[in-house]
């Protein structure tokens, strides 16, 4: 789990940074939590509304990658909220919420879509996407259009198809013919399939089109996806080629793209050099990145002893990219700018050593500088540390913040026996509370029923009930049910809000049947509409 943890902070960091899709599908729910919070420390750095937008935008591809449909949703809504990637993202969460079966939702999202965005480039898969699912738009698109517009796609992908056999045996026959879909085609997805065919040919005539296509082309995401295929090409013409468009374009975007496509090259060098002459501090830290995740440790160091500020941290997180355990732990114990021996520490969860939780450990038990120790236990999460030595710390720590830090290390480490210990060794009702939250998160229910055995009074406490509402097992409904029968006001608030973070229809009906205090009904009628509006017709007609 702490293996996946820091792989996806490492993704999400990339993703960040690049804008571009990964095909880690060993990304889950749990990941992408990790992501949002990277998304909002970023290191230690402020982070502008429009890279934490791309940064979820992404996050909501990885989800969708892994089916997690709701975190994808969730994601794409925040991604929404910023101009620049707003129709995308209301496109992919409809189209999220069509596979959970939220019709309704999906439709309303396509159709303010086209009605405010009548020119973007999304609204016609907007319409196509409706038309998929039995739906139309309600503004200015029938039926046979939506008919038109679909069969057209269809036709373009099956002749795309028919071409690809074709390249297989003679390629200066179908080219011409995938060059004139790619130029006449409106479908976006024909498009980026008929870029992808191209990049299956070693031609350097189709390599020379696909430049002179990213110098015209004005939609980004053909641009970046074109670059990802000559960038395939592992030929020094191509270098050559990707290094004039880099020195020519003014496009901070698609020299991004470009640098990204720089991973599939051994031409360290040419990274080093196109370094030193960028001058935009953003694209010169893609650059220090890019050389950090090809291991170029000997150049990096060099320049960490000459550089400052912004530059100086790249590195550290470069170094860190590259797996140099041993350079950070150099950096650390004889820095003496604290804010740059912080971002050290902080560089740490990217690497994979094991003697980083025992040096972590001794760092943590020197330092007297509070923020220091902040940053120590936030890193905790990414070793394989003696959960034994969480709960030393735990003993001697007066921080509640650094309390709430280290519980949740536990909880990511999977230590149920370990938080178990903490609470009957703990006195402070907050920390308990935070506790029982976490074994909520771990589907630790039968640690919960444990819990309340020796504490009926448990029910009392909002965060017992919140954790029942956390965890993803089944609880049982016969438990909740007798509760909320015998509880007063808040225990029923409590076991109201459970039900409502589960989504459980089922007894949330059978709450409405019993329920006899005429307010507490309309709380659960609002709370059925919100989670199943036609689970409610049901029960109002039963």
């Amino acid at each position: 789990m702490l293996k996946r943890i820091k792989n996806r902070m490492f993704i999400g960091l990339m993703l960040m940074q690049f804008n571009v899709q990964s095909e880690n599908r060993e990304v889950n729910r749990e990941a992408n939590r990790e992501i949002n919070q990277e998304v909002n420390r970023n290191v230690n750095r402020p982070v502008s509304r429009d890279q934490k937008a791309k940064a979820m935008y992404e996050a909501g591809k990885m989800s969708m990658r892994t089916k997690d449909w709701r975190d994808a949703i969730e994601a794409f809504e925040m991604a929404a909220k910023d101009s620049r990637t707003r129709e995308a993202a209301i496109y992919w969460q409809a189209y999220s919420h069509y596979q959970i079966k939220q019709k309704a939702q999906a439709k309303r999202l396509l159709e303010r879509l086209i009605r405010n965005n009548p020119e973007s480039e999304w609204v016609d898969d907007a319409r196509v996407l409706l038309f998929e699912h039995g739906e139309e738009s309600e503004h200015d698109f029938h039926q046979h259009n939506h008919q038109e517009t679909h069969q057209v796609e269809l036709d373009e992908e099956l002749k795309l198809f028919t071409l690809q056999q074709i390249m297989f045996n003679k390629p200066e026959k179908a080219l011409p013919k995938v060059y004139e879909m790619l130029e006449q085609s409106k479908s976006r997805r024909v498009k980026q399939n008929a870029i992808q065919l191209l990049g299956l040919s070693d031609s350097e005539q189709v390599a020379d089109y696909l430049f002179r296509f990213i110098e015209k082309e004005k939609n980004h995401d053909l641009q970046h996806h074109a670059i990802q295929m000559l960038s395939l090409r592992d030929n020094k013409n191509s270098h050559k080629k990707l290094k004039k468009l880099y020195d020519s374009s003014q496009s901070r975007e698609l020299k991004s793209a470009i640098i990204q496509g720089f991973i599939h090259h051994d031409d360290n060098q040419l990274l080093i050099t196109m370094l030193k002459k960028e001058q935009d501090p953003e694209l010169s830290r893609h650059l220090i990145q890019m050389l950090g995740m090809k291991d170029e440790t000997v150049a990096l160091k060099e320049m960490y002893e000459t550089s400052k500020g912004e530059q100086r941290r790249a590195i550290l997180e470069a170094l860190a990219l590259s797996g140099d355990a041993d350079y950070l732990y150099y950096v650390i114990d004889n820095e003496s700018d604290q804010e740059i021996r912080n971002q050290a520490i902080q560089s740490l969860v990217m690497v994979d050593d094991d003697d980083m939780g025992a040096y972590l450990f001794q760092l943590y038990e020197k330092t007297e500088n509070e923020a220091e120790k902040d940053v120590i236990s936030s890193v905790f999460i990414s070793t394989d540390i003696d959960p034994g030595v969480i709960l030393k710390i735990l003993k001697k720590e007066r921080s509640q913040d650094r309390k709430h830090q280290l519980i949740h290390v536990l909880m990511a480490m999977g230590e149920v026996d370990a938080l178990q210990q903490l609470y009957q060794q703990e006195t402070n009702a907050e920390i308990k509370s935070v506790i029982i939250q976490q074994f909520g998160m771990m589907d630790a229910t039968d640690v919960l029923m444990e819990l309340y055995e020796n504490d009926p009074g448990l029910v009392n406490d909002p965060s017992f009930f919140q954790a029942f509402g956390m965890s993803s097992t089944d609880f049982d409904e016969g438990f909740l049910m007798a509760r909320f029968k015998e509880g007063n006001e808040q225990v029923k608030q409590g076991v109201l809000q459970a039900l409502l973070m589960q989504s459980n229809v089922d007894v949330m009906v059978k709450l409405l049947q019993i329920e006899k205090d005429h307010e507490v009904k309309k709380q659960i009628i609002q709370m059925i509409g919100i989670t199943d509006p036609d689970a409610l017709i049901d029960a109002i007609e039963d």
